[in-house]
């Protein structure tokens, strides 16, 4: 269920060198010379940047291009701050973040590493280095950097919801209790973390809690299609066609919920078929 419902890190393994992921925006491209020109954000940095070629100033154009999803820049400035100020913690951190999204976790980890060393006072350095330790598939370690980002910091529902979500990925019975937790904490609720709030009452087998949780969550052709994955998982096929079907009905254009709602009545068929 957790792995249908849920989209990771993945870990891909290169050859002798390993060349940056492109941005969705090349450097040179009319978008991101466009964005560059109109980001007013972006455009500040970028000329503060010229005036004052400093660490600081390197982060803050990198944090802006993070911001915009154009991570090879990101990283490159990120690079360009850490080559000045080498005990930069937030362009460590945020150089493992993006090899970390990047789907290069084992290349993450050296730079988290350094960033909590260099920062062990730090809930967000924490954070990030359970998340590269998730990614990896090492969730015990992962936990215990969660909770060490909690420990710093009281208020770090980020770091309550990762942990909601490695407790629930290792099945552990209080998942639910960390998750109320993190729900708690999470301003205004947030998306993330109702959603996580589903999947552990679905992970204790408590489909109905599940189901109103992701209701909370999102909206109802949303709640409906995460609804009938569950059901999927737990091959519940004909109440996965059921939800998927109302999924539709909220949403006529969802051509996802229309795909799923066509497998789950084929499996609920050749599951009665067999019997």
């Amino acid at each position: 269920m957790l792995a249908i419902l849920s989209a990771g890190c993945g870990t891909h393994f290169g050859g002798a060198s390993i060349k940056h992921p492109s941005s969705t925006l090349a450097k040179g491209s009319g978008f991101a010379a466009t964005l560059e020109s109109t980001d007013q954000r972006l455009t500040a940095a970028l000329a503060h940047l010229a005036a004052t070629p400093t660490a600081q100033a390197h982060r803050q154009v990198a944090l802006e291009y993070r911001r915009l999803r154009v991570l090879d820049h990101a990283e490159e400035h990120f690079g360009a701050a850490l080559k000045l100020d080498p005990k930069d913690t937030v362009s460590r951190d945020g150089m493992a973040r993006i090899w970390r999204d990047w789907g290069f976790p084992q290349m993450a980890l050296p730079q988290a590493r350094r960033a909590v060393a260099d920062a062990p006072g730090s809930a967000m350095a924490a954070n990030t280095l359970g998340t590269v330790f998730q990614a990896i598939g090492m969730f015990d370690e992962a936990k215990r950097w969660y909770w060490r980002a909690v420990a710093l910091d009281k208020d770090a529902w980020y770091a309550l919801n990762n942990l909601c979500y490695a407790e629930i990925m290792t099945r552990q019975p209080y998942a639910i209790g960390i998750c109320e937790r993190a729900v708690a904490a999470a301003p205004d609720s947030t998306l993330i973390a109702s959603n996580n709030m589903a999947l552990a009452h679905a992970a204790s087998g408590d489909l109905d809690g599940a189901r109103t949780w992701f209701r909370r969550a999102t909206d109802t052709s949303t709640a409906d299609y995460n609804y009938g994955i569950v059901m999927m998982s737990e091959r519940k096929y004909r109440d996965a066609q059921e939800a998927f079907r109302l999924a539709l009905l909220a949403d006529p254009d969802s051509t996802l919920a229309a795909v799923r709602a066509r497998q789950a009545r084929l499996a609920a068929d050749a599951e009665e078929q067999h019997q």
